[in-house]
């Protein structure tokens, strides 16, 4: 994911800051008769930059401050370029044997497995081996040779993800798991949670696009990005409190070779990127869910990614390879196009 959501802010918010790797916390005192105040949290964490803002009680920057260690505990476990992390050992004793894990990690790659499931492999954290080829996991982006690819297809397999209690093991030697396009998503939504148990009434998390509020009857109003670039949105999407969004699109990694787009959203059954769509968004009451089965949904294509979003009642937008907008049933009246 990215930033692929742009979002009218409801909170007190007066000021924006960004501030690198450092946490700022910003506290704005609201009139005199309004008992709570406003507090935001900006860091860049996960590869993407993440900020939290709620409006609660004093004492609201311990809240936030805790939702943000959420955020940097899970990267330590998640993050592939991290050798300590807690997926670089599984994806090191890939052939070799199990990898005792936390119950955060068991839990993502659990729930990244019965997205696999539902969506017919077109969501699989296995893709690592050749995300990694060409280049979107360290960043050097490069365009692998065609029969590297067909060998390392082979080691592109959910169902070679075996589990035994607390331990987790890859059953063929050079197997590489990548949490990518789950991570976020798992972790907003433990934010998420967290929040709630702390009664915080109003909030919103935003990892980078992957987005969940919280409210009492509120209404969320988010942009999606345009993925041509010609104007920042190509619409408005109405979001009630509680409810998830992400957005995978094709304009967030790539590079140009030889006159063709390659971006990072590969089909983990070609291992080349995935050519049907330009950006799906997908809304949900999980942002696990949203993330995961946006990428699925883009790798399926317009027209089986539709009928899977619809299968399993999630909400979606999805601009097609050709640029039309094409909006679920269960979003007509959430979802206004620009110029509408």
């Amino acid at each position: 994911m990215s930033s692929a959501c742009y979002v009218s802010r409801r909170l007190k918010i007066y000021l924006s800051v960004i501030a690198g790797v450092s946490v700022i916390f910003i506290l704005f005192y609201g009139y005199s008769n309004v008992k709570t105040y406003n507090f935001k949290a900006t860091t860049f964490v996960m590869d993407t930059l993440v900020s939290i803002e709620i409006e609660g009680p004093r004492g609201g920057e311990d809240i936030i401050n805790n939702g943000m260690k959420i955020f940097q505990n899970l990267q330590d476990k998640f993050d592939v370029n991290l050798d300590t992390s807690e997926v670089s050992k599984i994806n090191a004793s890939s052939g070799l044997g199990p990898v005792e894990v936390s119950d955060d990690t068991l839990d993502v790659i659990k729930s990244s497995i019965e997205f696999s499931e539902i969506s017919d492999g077109a969501f699989d954290i296995t893709i690592g081996v050749i995300t990694k080829e060409w280049g979107f996991t360290g960043g050097k982006y490069r365009l692998p040779e065609d029969k590297v690819i067909r060998e390392l297809l082979k080691l592109v397999d959910y169902k070679n993800i075996d589990i035994s209690d607390s331990k987790v093991e890859l059953k063929k030697r050079g197997m590489y798991l990548d949490l990518g396009g789950i991570a976020k998503g798992y972790t907003v939504d433990k934010v998420y949670d967290f929040l709630k148990s702390k009664n915080i009434k109003e909030a919103i998390i935003d990892a980078g696009g992957t987005i969940r509020t919280i409210g009492t009857g509120k209404v969320w109003k988010i942009g999606i990005k345009d993925p041509d670039g010609r104007r920042d949105v190509i619409g408005i999407l109405s979001l009630e409190s509680g409810l998830a969004v992400a957005t995978s699109g094709d304009y967030e990694r790539y590079f140009v070779e030889n006159g063709v787009r390659y971006h990072h959203l590969l089909d983990p059954r070609t291992g080349y990127p995935a050519n049907l769509c330009r950006s799906v968004t997908v809304v949900s009451d999980s942002a696990a869910e949203s993330d995961a089965l946006s990428t699925a949904i883009f790798v399926l294509g317009p027209e089986k990614g539709l009928e899977l979003a619809e299968r399993l009642g999630l909400g979606t937008v999805i601009v097609d390879k050709y640029g039309n907008i094409i909006v679920s049933d269960n979003l007509s009246k959430e979802f206004v196009r620009y110029g509408d």
